[in-house]
């Protein structure tokens, strides 16, 4: 069946495809004018970042559009005959320029509002402008304020109505069709292919394995958070948040009182003296529960449990660890915001929240300003769980995945065995410590992830183990000591200090860590080779996630304001409170010494004491009067709340 251009332009589906394409080239000006517009607010972006940014944002408009167009894309490509008549097209284009119309003024409302908001807007604003009185007097307001953004959103609302494409202008005649047997068919896998590239446009790619483009993801794109205002478009984020509810603000407090009960803003006062440029390695350990270490754990079956971590171990007897060791989630998404920028989980993973484009103070940027070079190591995909995205926007300058490893020593599922990715990483830190600068390095393991598969050659070696994750774990464990074999000699080995954490706790075997705190048990210490800190196991301290930066901080004696939810866990003064906050899908914790209380809905439900009562069997709630300092946690744990979902909604979370 031929098909000249003559007849393919009045085909429907052309028709779509073409005002499609019209308004990915208003969305882009309209990017572009938005930059314009509010290039103070983008200090450091120059055209040529905005040019690659808006690259990037290719990906966000055509699923912005896809969404907003998809009822139109199936009225265009149904195999029916009536979708040639001049009546149905003049309905369809009604719908579409209805519904474009809508998207374009919410583009363009959003110029205005980036201002005072720090994001693109998201369906929440609903929620937080619900209870306004005063909003016709506040749109008036911005129509006199911002004219030349009203004037240039009416230009191109005009522009999609008068550039419209539809060259159907009369009805085609039955004989001017192909048979029914041909036409039918033909026009059945036209409508799947378009109902398929479609499907994929909204999702951003073709990939199965890959996540929906968040707003998160965004942020492969660019280098500080807020560049990710400048990738998205409003109606992107407001679509992909219709179904999520923003953060209601509890009023524990008035603003006055607030920071005086916890203020998130640490070292207003510096220590004074010159910042300890050591080097720094992080080691995010996949699902490396407490439960799995011997070290920890001497006390179990009678004293004879060994568990699965022997070189783990070893490394915990020369360094300072902490006896009570807290994730701040229970997902691998959660670490990075909770130990690079302070912020814990709180209900929902930071990284996939409607907040999640929020301004962070991290610490691979902060370390960058001081003179590091910095870079993360993950060996699955790039895409895997928007690491890649999230590094870029906390200020790692380079991120090594599976893209730049290669396909070589994979494990059939989810990423590069741990030993010889950890031999690439061994490599690559002898490379950063040739290059005159002090380095921030980050590797996250990922052998003892779900398959739990290890190499063939290793299966009869490591087969001690109830379940399958303990067997991945022990092939881990040997991967991080094969990694310290090969660098324990270099000259820069004693001026490093290495920092390790689970990203989350893994699957519980054991009963007595099948409960709300045990969830939560991972090893976090500090390995300092050349004697930076004493060889010891805190038993009294209590330490989290949210404390890494803090304390690392702390320990290069780093001289600026900073915004972090942790605190460090080495500091000396009066005024240190020894606490831990995490929450688990709304049941939020807090530990103080020896005392654990939980929250639901803004209520106390539990209090714990919860070294003496590891398996939390004991709720004390009943006799609350008497802990004196129950009327403290209970300030602590409501500030925390307030401070976290008030500067969460404000877009407030650095110490500027």
């Amino acid at each position: 069946m031929k098909i000249s251009f003559k007849k393919l332009k009045k085909e429907p589906g052309f028709v779509m495809t073409v005002n499609f394409a019209i308004l990915l080239v208003v969305y882009m000006i309209t990017r572009w004018f938005f930059y314009y517009m509010n290039a103070q607010h983008f200090q450091g972006v120059t055209y040529a970042d905005v040019a690659t940014l808006s690259w990037g944002g290719l990906r966000f408009d055509i699923s912005a559009l896809c969404y907003l167009n998809f009822l139109c894309v199936i009225l265009q490509f149904l195999p029916i005959k009536i979708r040639n008549t001049v009546k149905y097209q003049h309905i369809v284009k009604i719908i579409f320029l209805i519904i474009n119309i809508l998207g374009i003024a919410i583009n363009a409302a959003d110029i205005v509002y980036y201002e005072f908001g720090g994001r693109r807007t998201t369906w929440t604003i609903f929620s937080e402008f619900g209870g306004e009185s005063n909003l016709g007097k506040i749109f008036l307001n911005s129509i006199t304020g911002y004219w030349q953004v009203w004037l240039f959103g009416i230009a191109m609302i005009l522009a999609i109505i008068f550039l419209y494409y539809n060259p159907i202008k009369k009805d085609r005649k039955s004989h001017d069709y192909p048979p029914a047997k041909v036409y039918y068919p033909v026009h059945s896998v036209v409508f799947l292919l378009a109902f398929m590239l479609t499907f994929a446009g909204l999702r951003g790619g073709l990939a199965w394995k890959m996540h929906p483009l968040r707003q998160d993801s965004a942020e492969i794109y660019c280098k500080r958070p807020l560049e990710a205002a400048i990738v998205l478009n409003t109606p992107f984020t407001m679509l992909t948040t219709i179904h999520k509810k923003g953060y209601k603000d509890p009023h524990f407090f008035n603003k006055e009182e607030l920071d005086g009960i916890f203020c998130p803003i640490k070292n207003k006062t510096p220590r004074g003296g010159e910042m300890k440029k050591y080097n720094v390695v992080v080691f995010m350990m996949e699902s490396f529960s407490m439960e799995y270490t011997g070290f920890f754990n001497k006390d179990k079956d009678g004293g004879k449990y060994q568990g699965y971590t022997p070189f783990l171990d070893s490394l915990l007897s020369k360094s300072y660890c902490f006896e009570h060791g807290f994730a701040n989630g229970s997902r691998s998404v959660d670490c990075m915001p909770a130990s690079f920028a302070g912020i814990p989980r709180y209900i929902d993973p930071y990284c996939y929240y409607i907040y999640s484009n929020n301004t962070l103070q991290a610490l691979p940027q902060m370390l960058k300003d001081e003179g590091y070079n910095t870079a993360f190591f993950h060996g699955a995909p790039n895409t895997t769980l928007g690491f890649k995205a999230f590094s870029n926007s906390i200020g790692f300058e380079r991120y090594y995945g599976m893209d730049e490893y290669g396909n070589k020593d994979f494990d059939g599922t989810w990423a590069i065995f741990d030993e010889p990715y950890l031999d690439y990483f061994a490599k690559h830190t002898k490379e950063y410590a040739q290059k005159d600068k002090p380095f921030f390095l980050t590797v996250f393991t990922a052998s003892s992830h779900e398959p739990f598969t290890i190499p063939d050659k290793y299966k009869n070696t490591f087969t001690r183990g109830d379940i399958p994750m303990h067997r991945s774990i022990s092939y881990a464990d040997h991967s991080i000591k094969q990694y310290f074999e090969k660098i324990k000699n270099e000259p820069w080995f004693n001026n490093t200090i290495f920092v390790f954490t689970a990203d989350h706790c893994g699957v519980a075997h054991r009963d007595d860590y099948n409960n709300d705190m045990g969830r939560f048990l991972i090893p976090i210490f500090f390995y300092t080779p050349g004697g930076q800190l004493p060889v010891k196991c805190d038993s009294t301290r209590l330490v989290q996630q949210t404390d890494i930066m803090p304390t690392v901080l702390g320990l290069l004696n780093y001289q600026k304001p900073y915004f972090s939810f942790g605190k460090d866990v080495l500091d000396t003064s009066q005024d240190y409170v020894n606490y831990v906050f995490n929450d688990r899908d709304g049941t939020s914790m807090y530990y103080l010494d020896d005392l654990m209380i939980e929250y639901r809905n803004h209520k106390l439900i539990g209090i714990y004491e919860f070294k003496k009562d590891f398996s939390l069997k004991n709720n004390l709630l009943s006799k609350k009067g008497q802990f004196q300092q129950l009327p403290f946690m209970q300030r602590q744990m409501e500030a925390i709340l307030q401070q976290y979902i008030t500067r969460m909604r404000e877009n407030n979370l650095t110490a500027k």
